[in-house]
């Protein structure tokens, strides 16, 4: 049973830092951060301000050079590679700029893939629960297309599907409008943000976009790895 918690994301103190040819360079710097289970929350700021770095971190898909995250109740740092890996597998969805669709799976096999990977799912209901998220997203008619025959609109809808077929408790969304146009990627965010009052998921979504970021509950903003 997955614990009942206020906060779905708890920062404190963290610190990412990278060798270069010049020395060590702090990509974020000192960040406290609180995000409570069920609200939406923009990271916001300039290019290489370290916001995808902070959202990374926020996920686990990279570590810390010092501070704590704790994500849904676990320290991350106390995990290992596959538990996180488990732990996003079982609760946590992903949108990214560049779709990150497998090329050599149809649209339906695309969406099916997160619950083959979470496993305890027949693969009759995977199939269907996958269809279904297709025709919500307006993509019934395009189950069987692979990602090159699908526009760009398309396959960001697809990566919404497969967000959100696994039913997370949060979802993380980076620049996910960026590769497409703006008409494009305004019916996009309509899409995002139905689908996430639907579900009740947290959403922590990384943008330029001021607009987009009015959208949501909470604005985070960073400026040169820090928060102000």
């Amino acid at each position: 049973m997955q614990k009942q918690i206020s906060s779905v994301i708890e920062v404190r103190g963290l610190y990412k830092k990278v060798e270069d040819a010049a020395g060590s360079l702090t990509i974020l710097d000192d960040i406290d951060l609180s995000i409570e289970a069920g609200s939406r929350v923009a990271i916001v700021g300039a290019s290489g301000s370290g916001k995808s770095t902070l959202l990374g971190l926020l996920a686990g898909l990279d570590r810390a050079s010092a501070g704590s995250v704790h994500l849904l109740g676990h320290d991350l740092a106390e995990l290992d590679e596959d538990a996180r890996a488990a732990l996003r597998r079982g609760a946590v969805g992903f949108v990214f700029q560049s779709f990150q669709l497998m090329p050599h799976l149809t649209a339906l096999e695309n969406v099916m893939l997160p619950l083959e990977l979470q496993g305890g799912i027949a693969a009759s209901e995977a199939a269907q629960r996958a269809r279904t998220l297709l025709e919500q997203v307006g993509l019934g008619q395009r189950t069987g297309h692979y990602p090159k025959l699908l526009s760009g609109g398309e396959q960001q809808r697809v990566a919404l599907a497969r967000a959100f077929v696994t039913r997370p408790a949060l979802l993380f969304a980076d620049e996910p409008t960026g590769s497409l146009d703006a008409a494009t990627g305004h019916a996009v965010i309509e899409l995002m943000f139905e689908m996430n009052r639907a579900s009740g998921a947290t959403l922590v979504l990384v943008t330029h976009d001021a607009e987009l970021a009015r959208r949501c509950d909470r604005t985070v903003t960073i400026e040169a790895g820090r928060l102000v």
